[in-house]
């Protein structure tokens, strides 16, 4: 239904589209000044339900996605000292002190992670997503969490990015590592225990698209129940928002490697679509894949709506997660990339469905997940040359079917918007984001694959809690 309605409409709209796995990179590599889908420190992103229901985000392509920039100072992050009162403060501020907001998780109290150069152009995609909550409840929620899977990092005391998770409802500072790593909220009690929980998503009165201004006495209704409430956050044309999830990856140092850069190396031969299966489980368990006579994946699977979608056209996998492709592919990392990301996946559902009921959502701490020990990483160090950069989902739920039309066009005219309010936005093979560019190392490619073989994305059961039914 999403990308129904944007390729419909045309124009920019078409450049969006849904994406169960999202690239949020830090820094992205080029092979003889091609744009690669590999780099120095590359991340996949996906979103679960708490029931392991694969969902999505509705962004630009991956590939060559679209991006702004804008100064560390132009950012608001809501964020409070140990016991002290929440409040927004700017990007610039809570690196500078982060070792007083994050001193809870294990950071020294000194610990300074900003860069005063390298904060004056930080990069930032925005995204937006509806997620299905249930119809029959008075106010539909869902709980869900998203999860990072770094290529770069192998150990959790050697993370490749300090990861800050924001809303309304404050800063939850954690690390990527081993294998995948899933990011939750944040709270200490009086002995100094960190208590991880989900978040959730809840519908709201407030339409899609823009900032929400609540009523008083719907302030004070969420306060008494412990949901989140509208605040800046993010960059100012945002306004006040209770419906945004900012993910905020700050590039570490590592242990020393051996470098070499792969300018010579043959282009990567490699059929990834052998490996389409693993990514397919990301999908969730009602997914079937056959080949089409192009060689393109077709895939049909049950969407998060319940509807039965087929998904075409992904022989270029830029909707994949790079890990279905990664494998055996050492020998020419480097890859053709120029015979790819042209054709992006696209989503042809058999029928719209009914329409439903969407609106912003509340995103507020959920139920508890566990006890957390901590940060692994105990004295992390600025990254000498990378920046920062800013993932903003907007989120909205829809109840008792698919979005509208209008719904979905008006969440994407409000990511235009931000988008237009940066101090600059194009799409990242364009030279303004020479800054997150680097010319792709052996060293690279050599930690991708290790990462790739020993510590694939781990794979979720769906249902868990549910017994089944003959």
């Amino acid at each position: 239904a999403i990308n129904e309605a944007c390729r419909s409409k045309g124009g920019h709209y078409a450049g969006y589209s849904c994406k169960v796995v999202s690239w949020d990179d830090v820094s992205r590599g080029t092979v003889g000044g091609s744009l690669s889908c590999w780099g120095a420190n590359i991340t996949d992103t996906y979103l679960k339900s708490r029931s392991g229901t694969a969902l999505f985000t509705v962004r630009s392509n991956n590939w060559n996605e679209k991006l702004g920039y804008i100064g560390a100072e132009e950012v608001a992050v809501v964020a409070g000292k140990g016991s002290g009162p929440l409040r927004p403060v700017t990007l610039r501020t809570a690196l500078q002190e982060l070792g007083s907001y994050g001193k809870y998780a294990g950071l020294p109290g000194d610990a300074d992670l900003s860069d005063a150069v390298l904060d004056t152009k930080c990069s930032i995609r925005f995204q937006t997503t509806f997620l299905p909550v249930d119809s029959g409840s008075s106010r539909g929620a869902l709980e869900f969490a998203s999860e990072a899977y770094n290529y770069n990092t192998t150990e959790d005391s050697d993370p490749r990015n300090l990861l800050l998770l924001c809303t309304s409802q404050g800063m939850a500072v954690q690390q990527d590592g081993r294998g995948k790593k899933r990011l939750y909220h944040h709270s200490t009690d009086g002995q100094g225990k960190i208590h991880r929980y989900w978040l959730e998503a809840e519908e709201s009165r407030h339409s899609v698209g823009g900032p929400q201004e609540e009523t008083a006495e719907e302030r004070a209704d969420a306060l008494q129940r412990g949901k989140a409430t509208s605040s800046v956050i993010g960059i100012k044309a945002m306004g006040k928002r209770f419906n945004v999830l900012m993910t905020i990856q700050v590039p570490l140092k590592q242990r020393a490697r051996s470098s070499h850069t792969l300018g010579g190396l043959p282009a990567c031969l490699q059929s990834w679509k052998s490996s389409a299966a693993k990514y397919m489980t990301d999908l969730g368990s009602k997914s079937t894949v056959t080949y089409g006579a192009g060689g393109e994946i077709i895939v049909t699977t049950t969407s998060c709506y319940g509807q039965e979608d087929t998904l075409h056209a992904l022989k270029t996998a830029e909707s994949m997660p790079r890990s279905a492709f990664a494998k055996g592919c050492l020998k020419g990392m480097g890859w053709d990339d120029r015979s790819r990301g042209r054709d992006r996946g696209r989503d042809r559902s058999r029928s719209r469905g009914r329409t439903g009921r969407s609106s912003a959502a509340r995103v507020s701490r959920g139920s508890e997940f566990d006890v957390w020990r901590g940060l692994s990483v105990k004295e992390p160090k600025r990254h000498e040359s990378e920046h920062v950069t800013i993932t903003v989902v907007v989120y909205n739920v829809v109840k008792g079917g698919v979005p509208s039309t209008e719904d979905v066009i008006n969440a994407i005219d409000d990511l235009e918007k931000l988008y237009s309010a940066c101090s600059g936005s194009a799409r990242l093979a364009d030279s303004s984001f020479d800054f997150m560019k680097q010319e792709l190392q052996v060293k690279d490619m050599l930690d991708i694959s290790g990462k790739v073989k020993f510590q694939p994305p781990t794979t979720e059961v769906e249902g868990y809690d549910v017994f089944p039914v003959a």
